[in-house]
């Protein structure tokens, strides 16, 4: 069915399955790394690469397996649902970072969580799933609306995470957690605006290119957890 293609399965859903490999292979290390050091801020990594990891898995290996738009869409919704989830749990490091001494946690989930809500509901009546068979990938398409609001809470959140792991960074007292703490920043600040840049230009879907270029990422990733022996380090 896939023609001259190399690959009898998708190129994004390859690509997200790397991902859900190494957040997973994240939070596992985060999880062994809070059980020694109980730093905070490995027990939020945990939870944060067990969600997102999540989200990565429904984007990503239901398509090894099946080319059912109805169920695609299905699990591309609860991918969503997940990335939702983490971006919650996302809002909770960003309080511990930056704004605890600011407000309480609660008081910012009353706003995201509706906010979220709102999202997932009009992404649950608008967004759809088709299949490129050249290319080949699986593409889910969301509705104008969606990508907005997509775009705000990744701004809103990851952003400033980027900022404060960045500029916590010189303050670390080695060299080690100097540069954690600032390709930490870097990789949330990239990430959110690679999102945000694909929502405006691609409209939320994957590109070869794209899927390319995350496959390429993920797999460092991967191997920088398999080497890394500590955790994060408390932000000061």
């Amino acid at each position: 069915m896939t023609g001259n293609l190399p690959v009898d399965v998708p190129i994004n859903a390859v690509s997200w399955s790397l991902g859900a490999l190494a957040l997973y292979m994240f939070a596992f290390k985060s999880w062994r790394s809070y059980r020694t050091t109980r730093n905070p801020l490995g027990r939020m990594y945990c939870v944060l690469g067990l969600t997102f990891g999540t989200a990565l898995f429904f984007f990503g290996v239901p398509g090894l397996f099946t080319r059912d738009v109805s169920v695609l869409r299905i699990t591309y919704f609860l991918a969503d649902l997940f990335v939702q989830i983490s971006m919650q749990v996302q809002l909770w490091l960003l309080w511990f970072l930056g704004l605890q001494g600011r407000t309480r946690l609660v008081y910012l989930y009353l706003i995201t969580v509706p906010f979220s809500a709102v999202l997932m509901t009009l992404q649950a009546l608008t967004s759809h799933v088709d299949i490129s068979w050249s290319p080949y990938l699986i593409v889910y398409t969301d509705g104008t609306a969606v990508l907005i609001l997509k775009s705000i809470i990744y701004l809103a959140i990851a952003l400033p995470i980027g900022y404060f792991f960045v500029r916590e960074a010189p303050r670390q007292s080695t060299f080690k957690a100097r540069a954690q703490s600032f390709m930490a920043g870097l990789t949330f600040i990239v990430v959110c605006l690679a999102a945000t840049s694909n929502n405006i230009f691609d409209k939320g879907s994957d590109t070869p290119t794209s899927a390319a270029v995350i496959s390429v990422l993920f797999i460092i990733f991967f191997l920088a957890e398999l080497l890394r022996s500590s955790g994060p380090k408390p932000a000061r």
